[in-house]
């Protein structure tokens, strides 16, 4: 079947008959699927919803919570959260959580999506000793398998391994103080207690993470991510760039993170420590990895998969050594932090004679050193890092966030990186997740016309004044979206999106437009919900379906996509996998995709899903438990 004009304008009026959810669970799929394919790795790192699901136990007291700790819930954008902090230090403790309709930017369908993991009140935090770090948190035991059902063989045909692929995850954690776990993860294709896995698992990882009151303020031992300034020069965590979202323009969160995903490259494994004195933070890490080489050029594997001899013999090719530091000063309204990191590796890094890696990285040891900082003033927040490596190349980001009234928000931000800029896991908003090369503007307006409208729109032009893969010219585009949600009660959401961009590429000048459009409405009230969204572009399209039933302690849905992308690149769907795992269903070509999930609460302690999925060539099936005591 082949997608042309008229398919293209029979869509286009679909679009504006149905509706898209604009909750914050929509936001976060939509993040999700926008993140660009070679940062795809990163969605391992569950830590997130790890933190909240532990919430659900332990709620954080909004009284004492600082900004690191609301932003790890990964529900406030960080103007939400300046709002919040300003609104409690001018009025002191909130007496009640139905205080938060008072705080600017937080809306009914926000607070009640933070209900779950949240409290207020005055009454007084508890003195813990360590037997209560010991005794009183929570052990959760995760297993999740998964494999394809009738065409495993072919898989055994192209893979030394079986098609099965199995995590098992054990963690215990004493929210905010005390965290410690193992994972154990093989991928499907890769061996299991035989050949080159005679170890069993392809992965192993296993974190020490203590948090206490006082001058040690955070040791991690084990696996643990770092995260500094503005990530110009370092951010393990799984962070966004450009969504309808489009005032969430800040990186925020704790320098040090415990890591208990099941991801293979975004974390370091080692020590590392923060130490409080005043109004002064110090913190120092060391690491010591082997990661996966591809080449002799020094093109490093971020997939984890070993699945046959050329993959396995890129495993451990080479040792990262690392040692960073953090000296951060607190201010009453921002911080000022000096951030050093610096890499050695066993083998060289080679530029080979492309013309796009002349820049490239070269040599055993690289260093980046830079300066972030944070600052309130009035209902502006600024925000912005400087950073620059061995070689004097730099690059600098600065933002703005801006309260212009109680119900419209904007952001800004301007960044620069140098062509000859490096950073190994750097990760600063922009257009492209890779450091250096890019100049661009960001701006963004967000608008909350009432309790149930609201608009949001943000205007993108970018640079890229070396050539890049592919790209054998200094290229520029610009990228502008535009989305309207309406939410009439918190069962019932609406959006309608259009996205125009003109891509930095000099193959073609035609811009890319799409429409998007999604809703979500119970069938029956708090027992049935329907969710179906629309999206068209020139030559592709997407049409998704999906229903949700529950009945005590079961819980249903069921799913269909079909789908055709034409020449266009592929098409990622979020939400269609297990709570957390941050799945993404990925769409090419033509045809059309089914699934059914189901949930079961089995007692107190155990939870168990089951999905299956089936399209033509293709069917799998997915199994979960968790036991949580």
């Amino acid at each position: 079947m082949k997608c042309g004009r008229t398919s293209y304008g029979r869509l286009q009026w679909l679009i504006f008959l149905l509706l898209c959810s604009h909750s914050l669970q929509a936001q976060h799929e939509e993040q999700l699927e926008q993140l660009p394919e070679q940062e795809h790795a990163q969605l391992e790192n569950d830590e997130t919803f790890q933190e909240r699901e532990a919430r659900t136990v332990r709620q954080l007291n909004l009284n004492t919570a600082d900004a690191a700790s609301l932003h790890a819930l990964g529900l406030l954008s960080g103007m939400q959260v300046e709002q919040f902090l300003a609104y409690r230090q001018l009025l002191g403790p909130l007496i009640s959580l139905y205080e938060l309709q008072a705080v600017p930017g937080f809306d009914l369908p926000l607070i009640q999506t933070l209900l779950p993991y949240v409290r207020a009140g005055n009454d007084l935090e508890p003195v813990y000793h360590l037997k209560d770090y010991l005794r009183r948190g929570k052990h959760v035991l995760l297993l999740r398998y998964g494999r394809p059902l009738g065409n495993g063989d072919r898989m055994k045909n192209n893979y030394s391994g079986s098609a099965d692929k199995l995590m098992l995850r054990y963690r215990y954690q004493f929210l905010p103080h005390l965290s410690w776990g193992v994972v154990m993860e093989k991928d499907a294709g890769e061996q299991f207690f035989r050949g080159a896995q005679r170890q069993g698992f392809d992965h192993y990882g296993a974190h020490l993470f203590l948090r206490r009151p006082g001058r040690l303020k955070a040791l991690a031992l084990g696996d643990f991510t770092v995260n500094m300034g503005q990530g110009l020069i370092q951010w393990h965590g799984l962070s966004f760039g450009k969504s309808a979202n489009v005032v969430q323009l800040r990186r925020e969160g704790e320098v040090l993170r415990p890591y208990a995903s099941a991801g293979e490259f975004y974390y370091y494994r080692g020590a590392g420590l923060t130490l409080k004195t005043g109004r002064l933070e110090w913190t120092a890490f060391l690491s010591r990895r082997s990661l996966d080489m591809a080449d002799s050029s020094g093109s490093l594997t971020s997939s984890g998969y070993h699945r046959n001899a050329a993959e396995v013999a890129k495993r451990g090719a080479v040792l990262q050594y690392t040692a960073g530091a953090v000296s951060k000063w607190l201010l009453p309204q921002g911080h000022v932090a000096l951030n050093v990191l610096a890499h050695r590796f066993s083998k060289p890094f080679i530029k080979d004679g492309a013309p796009y890696r002349l820049f490239g990285a070269d040599g055993h040891t690289f260093v980046n050193a830079g300066i972030d900082y944070a600052a309130t003033w009035r209902n502006v927040h600024f925000f912005g890092e400087a950073a620059v490596n061995k070689n004097r190349e730099y690059a600098v980001l600065q933002g703005l966030l801006a309260a212009l009234h109680r119900n419209v928000d904007a952001g800004f931000v301007f960044r620069h990186e140098a062509r000859g800029y490096q950073a190994f896991y750097a990760n600063a908003f922009g257009e492209q997740p890779a450091a250096g090369n890019e100049s661009g503007l960001y701006a963004a307006l967000h608008i909350r016309v009432n309790s149930r409208w609201q608009i949001a729109a943000y205007a993108d032009v970018f640079r890229f004044p070396w050539l890049r893969y592919r790209i054998h010219a200094p290229t520029q585009g610009y990228d502008a979206l535009a989305a309207l949600s309406w939410q009439p009660d918190k069962h019932t959401a609406v959006q309608i999106r259009y996205q125009y961009k003109q891509p930095a590429t000099v193959d073609s000048l035609i811009p890319a437009q799409q429409f998007r459009c999604q809703f979500t409405m119970p069938v029956v009230a708090r027992a049935i919900s329907w969710k179906c969204r629309v999206q068209a572009a020139p030559a592709a399209w997407l049409v998704h379906q999906q229903f949700e039933a529950r009945w005590r302690q079961w819980r249903v849905g069921a799913g269909y996509t079909w789908f055709e992308t034409g020449g266009e690149k592929a098409v990622y769907l979020a939400g269609q996998g297990f709570p957390g795992d941050n799945a993404l269903a990925r769409y090419a070509g033509t045809g059309w995709n089914a699934q059914l999930l189901v949930q079961c609460r089995l007692g107190g302690a155990f939870t168990a899903w089951c999905r299956w999925q089936y399209a033509p060539g293709s069917n799998s099936l997915q199994l979960q438990l968790q036991c949580g005591f």
